[in-house]
């Protein structure tokens, strides 16, 4: 099952979400951006896909929200990212 990642990208002086290339958008501030991010995200989980939402920059990937139905590399992932905040 393919999962869905939203991405929360700074360009053109605003906030955009972007999904495979689609982008929504502009948002004002980076909390605006992830907020859709997360409400398009939760809306693919309740259709029984798997979802994350991601915010680029600085160079690192910092995972925001994924959705329950995960992969064994998703946990993963997130365990890794939950362990290099601590």
């Amino acid at each position: 099952m393919k999962t869905a990642i939203y991405i929360v990208i700074y360009a053109r002086q605003s906030w955009w979400v972007d999904l495979d290339g689609e982008s929504d958008g502009p948002y004002g501030t980076v909390d605006a951006a992830i907020g859709q991010a997360v409400e398009m995200a939760k809306a693919a989980s309740r259709r029984n896909e798997r979802s994350e939402v991601r915010v680029a920059g600085n160079g690192r990937d910092s995972l925001i929200y994924q959705s329950q139905s995960r992969s064994l590399l998703g946990r993963a992932v997130a365990m890794a990212h939950h362990a290099a905040a601590a």
